[in-house]
């Protein structure tokens, strides 16, 4: 038996002995606890490693099959699978059972010792990018356009800073996942007249291995080519899963102050936010940007962020519609600095359409 591109340890090196054990020591504790570790371990085994037993398993299947940033991209899919009405495939229960599963499952394995020797090598600290899920049945939170934007002047300061404040740009404005950008390439994208394509090929696709495409630009592709000047010629960026989890941690504990915690994710929350206000509150842009196949998910993406709308009937009746039109340009003026960042980008914007 041959393996190559792998060295000669991993030949006929199964392991299936040790899961084995490691669900028996789980079902010392509770029958129950080893059923849902087993029918867990199965289906990851089943999805990843395309139907391997326990028996054939091997040290080279948990040490790069199952390294982390497979895993990270498996469960993020997990997480984001819909079924054909727009609703989520599996609850946040489930994937959290999977996830429970296969680390403890790596992490029993990596201190299991074999003639002095640990059975696997495996960064346990390359797991803490797989974060367990709230059972609560609620999703992911948008992130403030102003929050957003002090990440991005934050980090662009911090080590890796180009890279880390380009990639949440590169979110915010393209509604991309994190899966989705850290694959990103130049030969993604093709400038035209009126701005920079960024098209999917080969194995840079979405998610169901889908196609995607979308428009920046020429001010914001000119600021990513910076990152050619520092060696990243291929692709854009170097960063890993594991580097952005901590990024986003480190925001939460030093830049917000809403006792949210966002996660990456949130930054195509914003993306696909800010289309949908931008385009005249149109569902249809929104739901082009998020590239969602059906309607419902978008409209639950939009249900879950505050767009400050409660009570707006209320509101427009007791206020005179052309208020805005009869005070000074000074109280105009104060009025508008006191609006949220997003709104007064919209009405940039719209200026600057208008101008056209």
């Amino acid at each position: 038996m041959v393996m190559n591109n792998y060295n000669t340890q991993y030949l006929d090196n199964y392991i299936g002995e040790y899961i084995e054990e490691f669900l028996n020591v789980k079902g010392k504790k509770s029958l129950n606890t080893q059923n849902t570790y087993r029918t867990s371990l199965n289906q990851v085994f089943k999805d990843i490693l395309k139907n391997k037993v326990y028996k054939y398993i091997t040290v080279k299947n948990i040490e790069y099959d199952l390294r982390s940033e497979v895993l990270f991209e498996y469960f993020d899919a997990l997480y984001y699978a819909e079924k054909e009405d727009g609703t989520k495939k599996y609850s946040n229960q489930t994937i959290n059972n999977r996830q429970s599963a296969i680390k403890s499952l790596i992490t029993y394995l990596k201190t299991k010792k074999i003639n002095g020797e640990n059975l696997i090598k495996y960064d346990l600290d390359d797991l803490k990018v797989i974060e367990s899920l709230k059972n609560t049945g609620e999703d992911i939170e948008m992130i403030p356009f102003e929050l957003a934007m002090n990440y991005i002047d934050f980090f662009s300061k911090q080590e890796k800073g180009l890279e880390k404040s380009l990639i949440m740009e590169l979110a915010i404005d393209s509604a991309l996942r994190a899966s989705e950008l850290l694959k990103v390439e130049w030969s993604n994208f093709t400038p035209v007249e009126d701005g920079v394509i960024m098209k999917s090929h080969g194995h840079n696709k979405g998610k169901g291995n889908e196609e995607w495409i979308d428009k920046i630009s020429f001010e914001l592709y000119n600021k990513l080519l910076k990152l050619k000047d520092i060696g990243n010629t291929r692709k854009l960026f170097t960063l890993t899963y594991k580097e952005l989890a901590v990024m986003m941690n480190r925001g939460h504990l030093l830049l917000n102050h809403t006792g949210i915690k966002y996660t990456f994710h949130s930054f195509k929350k914003l993306a696909v936010t800010m289309c949908y206000l931008n385009n005249g509150n149109c569902i249809d842009s929104a739901m082009k940007k998020a590239r969602h196949k059906n309607v419902n998910t978008t409209m639950r993406y939009l249900r879950l962020t505050n767009l400050n709308v409660t009570g707006i009937i209320s509101a427009k009746m007791s206020t005179d519609e052309d208020i805005y039109k009869t005070v000074s340009h000074e109280v105009l003026l104060e009025a508008l600095s006191e609006m949220r960042p997003e709104m007064l980008l919209l009405l940039n914007n719209k200026i600057k359409n208008n101008k056209k």
